[in-house]
């Protein structure tokens, strides 16, 4: 059985017709290969950018238009920010911001390397091309990112929902749980508890990579479980030259003279995905010469 058909940087939606519940479930693994080998982070810290893109691709998945789901755990610690972006159409990119002088235990959990002093915050935005942005934010408390983010969507979204993060390797196994609105009685709560003790009965086992097809039904035995059609996950960084020379505009001349008088040029990286954008002297002055153009003094420019 090769990697694709056994479900390997594949999304899955499914649900079940004899249970209040929907989900999606993934896997990823070359994906966040490709994503981390332009990064030499600590384990603890590699592993949290792991699961938080699985995360972020589940929520991802639900989402109706062209967006970006992007998850952000901010603090003073060790690791001072932890951005996951993750788009609709399944791809993703990641970063942490490490200190140097850090030394990170390789089981450090999110709340100890990010917010120890437990002033953290965990940002939750959705970011439609068009239309209005969404933003939640809440404490970042400890626990793991399952928990976290459970009780964040559980809370936000007045509809009980659990999620489970499993690494093995380089792999990933990431699935959401998610309760379908219904009559809340006692049989109906009992359905519900049941296939969430099935979900976690599962994530206690050792890493089982069956296509979905197969694995979904033995998970949720007993059920009628109807999955649809798997979705491919990739790696994919949205940097740009364009996004470069915007950033530099706002950085403004008069910073990136000093720089420019000593090297003729500035070097940009993207901390995504590594890759190093050179800007001339020429290109700067004719980028800043337009901008002038366009905005003469009393034109509403900040001097």
């Amino acid at each position: 059985m090769d990697r694709i058909t056994a479900g390997f940087d594949q999304l899955t939606r499914f649900w079940l017709e004899t249970a209040p519940a929907r989900g999606v479930v993934a896997r990823l693994d070359e994906s966040m290969v490709s994503m981390l080998r332009h990064h030499d982070y600590p384990v603890a810290v590699t592993s949290l950018l792991r699961q938080l893109v699985g995360a972020a691709a589940l929520l991802a998945s639900n989402l109706k238009q062209p967006a970006q789901v992007v998850l952000q755990a901010q603090g003073d610690g060790a690791v001072p920010l932890l951005c996951v972006e993750a788009t609709d159409r399944l791809t993703f990119r990641a970063y942490a911001n490490v200190r140097e002088d850090a030394n990170i235990p390789a089981d450090a959990d999110l709340f100890s390397l990010v917010a120890p002093d437990g002033n953290g915050r965990f940002v939750l935005t959705i970011a439609p091309e068009e239309g209005q942005m969404y933003q939640g934010i809440v404490s970042l408390h400890a626990g793991d990112v399952s928990s976290l983010l459970a009780d964040y969507l559980t809370n936000s979204q007045q509809t009980q929902t659990r999620l489970w993060l499993r690494q093995d390797g380089d792999a990933l196994e990431a699935m959401l749980l998610e309760r379908l609105p219904d009559r809340r009685d006692e049989a109906s709560d009992s359905a519900w508890d049941a296939v969430v003790a099935q979900a976690e009965a599962a994530f206690a086992l050792p890493f089982m990579p069956f296509p979905y097809a197969e694995w979904l039904p033995f998970v949720f035995a007993g059920h009628d479980v109807r999955v649809h059609t798997s979705q491919g996950l990739s790696f994919a960084c949205s940097c740009t030259l364009e996004r470069v020379l915007n950033a530099l505009r706002l950085v403004g001349r008069d910073e990136l003279q000093p720089l420019i008088a000593e090297q003729g040029r500035v070097e940009s990286r993207c901390e995504f995905c590594g890759k190093r954008y050179e800007v001339s002297a020429t290109r700067l002055a004719d980028l800043f010469d337009h901008v002038d153009a366009s905005h003469p003094p009393g034109s509403g420019t900040v001097h």
